[in-house]
C-alpha cells in the first residue's frame, strides 16, 4: 500500500510535487508554531486573555497581508510566485524580533503581527498555485499526500523537541529562544522547490468581481460555509491551551504528539485510495460529525484520561476531515467567481470573509472571558462545545451549497 502511494505521488507533475514539498517544509514550523507559540504566549503570564488578544492580532494581520498584498499583486500585475521570497524574509524577521524583545507581552504581540504577515503571503501564493495547477480530480490525492507527509514529520519533530527540551533543561538553556532561532533556517530548503512552481500573474480585480462574490442571492450557502469555517479555524487554534492545561509540561506534549502522529500517518497512507471526487462529501459529513462528537466528549470529560481518549480518536478523524476540508475549500474558491474571471478574485475576497468571522468569534470569547468570572477550565469547555456545534452548521451549509449553488452540476463530484 505504501509503495502504491509513492508510485502515485511520483506521477504528479513536478509543480504539484514541489507544492507538496513546500507544505511539508511549512509543516515543520507549523507543527511547532501552531501548537507551541500559543503555549508560549500562555506560559508568559498564564492568561487566556493574552492568548485571545494574540490570536486576534494574528488573524487580523494574516487577512490584511493575504488580501492586501494579494490585491496589490493583481493591481500591479506581478508574478505571485515572488511572494514566497518576501514571506520568508518576514518569517525570519518575526523570530529575530521575538528574540530581541524577549518574553514580554509587547514582544509576543509584535511577533504575532509580523509572523502573520508572512503566513498570509505564504497562503496567498500557495492557494494561487493550488487552484491554478491542480485539477479537481487530483485534489483528493494531493491533499492526502500533504496530510500523510505532515504526520510523518509530526512523528520526528515533537520527539526531537522533547529530547532537546530535556537537554536544554539540564544545561539551563533558554529552550524557547534556541528553538525560535533555529526555525527560520528551515526556509532555506524551500528555495530548492520554489523554482519548480509555475509562474502566475493575476488579472486586475474589478468591481464586478467584488459585487459577484458578495451577491447573497448567488452565494448565500457559500458565504454560510465560509462563515462557520472561519469560526472553526479560530477555535481550533486555541486547542493548544487544552494541551498545556491537561498535560502540564511541554515535554509531555511533544512525546504525546509524536506517538499520535505515527498512528495518524499510517492511517492516511492506507486509506488514501478510497477517497475520490465521488465520495468526498460523504467522507466530509462523517468526519465532521465524528469530530463534533469527540470534542463534545472532551468538554464533558475535561481531564487527563478524557484528553488521551480524545486524542486517540482524533488520530482517525482529524486527518480525514482536514483532507476533505482542504479539497472543498479549493472547490469553493474555484466556484464562487464570475464566469468571465478565474479563481483569484474569489480567493482574495474569501480571506476577507474568513477574517471577519474569525475576528467575531474571538472578540466574543474575549469579552466573555474578561467580563464573566470563570476558570480556565470552564472557559475552555464553553469553547469546545461551541466548536462542536459549529461543525453541524458547516455540514448544513456545504450540503446546501452542493444542492443549490454548485456551478458545475453537470460534473460528478
Amino acid at each position: 500500500m505504501i509503495r502504491n502511494f509513492l508510485d502515485n505521488f511520483n506521477k504528479l507533475p513536478l509543480s504539484n510535487r514541489s507544492m507538496v514539498y513546500l507544505k511539508w517544509i511549512y509543516s515543520v514550523w507549523n507543527i511547532i508554531g501552531g501548537l507551541f507559540i500559543n503555549i508560549y504566549v500562555f506560559q508568559i503570564n498564564g492568561s487566556i486573555e493574552e492568548s485571545l488578544i494574540f490570536n486576534i492580532i494574528y488573524f487580523c494581520s494574516t487577512a490584511i497581508w493575504f488580501s492586501g498584498v494579494g490585491y496589490m499583486m493583481s493591481v500591479l500585475r506581478k508574478n505571485v510566485k515572488n511572494m514566497y521570497y518576501g514571506c520568508y524574509l518576514l518569517f525570519a524577521l518575526s523570530f529575530v524580533l521575538l528574540f530581541v524583545l524577549k518574553d514580554n507581552v509587547i514582544a509576543t504581540y509584535s511577533f504575532s503581527m509580523i509572523y502573520a504577515f508572512w503566513n498570509g503571503m505564504f497562503w496567498c501564493a500557495l492557494h494561487t498555485q493550488e487552484l491554478k495547477n491542480i485539477s479537481d480530480d487530483r485534489r483528493d490525492f494531493y491533499s492526502s499526500s500533504i496530510s500523510a507527509g505532515k504526520d510523518i514529520i509530526s512523528i520526528f519533530v515533537p520527539l526531537l523537541i522533547a529530547i532537546a527540551f530535556w537537554l536544554w533543561w539540564i544545561f539551563h538553556f533558554d529552550w524557547y529562544m534556541v528553538l525560535f532561532w533555529a526555525l527560520p533556517f528551515c526556509y532555506i530548503v524551500s528555495l530548492l522547490f520554489i523554482k519548480n512552481i509555475d509562474d502566475y500573474t493575476p488579472n486586475k480585480m474589478t468591481g464586478p468581481d467584488v459585487s459577484n462574490f458578495f451577491n447573497p442571492k448567488k452565494h448565500k450557502f457559500g458565504h454560510l460555509y465560509f462563515f462557520f469555517d472561519g469560526m472553526s479555524h479560530a477555535l481550533i487554534n486555541l486547542l493548544a491551551l487544552v494541551s498545556i492545561i491537561l498535560l502540564k509540561t511541554e515535554f509531555n506534549i511533544w512525546i504525546f504528539q509524536s506517538i499520535l502522529a505515527l498512528m495518524s500517518a499510517l492511517l492516511i497512507v492506507h486509506i488514501w485510495f478510497k477517497r475520490n471526487a465521488n465520495n468526498r462529501l460523504k467522507y466530509f459529513i462523517i468526519m465532521a460529525i465524528l469530530y463534533s462528537i469527540i470534542i463534545l466528549f472532551l468538554s464533558f470529560y475535561f481531564n487527563l484520561i478524557g484528553f488521551i481518549l480524545f486524542s486517540i480518536a482524533m488520530i482517525f478523524v482529524k486527518p480525514l476531515y482536514e483532507v476533505s476540508l482542504h479539497v472543498y475549500n479549493l472547490k469553493l474558491m474555484d466556484s464562487v467567481k464570475q464566469w468571465k474571471s478565474d479563481f483569484y478574485p474569489a480567493m482574495i475576497l474569501r480571506e476577507v470573509f474568513l477574517w471577519l468571522w474569525r475576528l467575531t468569534i474571538l472578540v466574543i470569547l474575549y469579552f466573555m472571558y474578561v467580563y464573566i468570572d470563570m476558570s480556565h477550565e470552564t472557559f475552555l469547555k464553553i469553547m469546545l462545545i461551541t466548536l462542536a456545534v459549529i461543525f453541524y452548521f458547516i455540514i448544513f451549509s456545504l450540503c446546501c451549497w452542493e444542492k443549490y449553488e454548485r456551478t458545475d452540476k453537470w460534473r460528478t463530484m
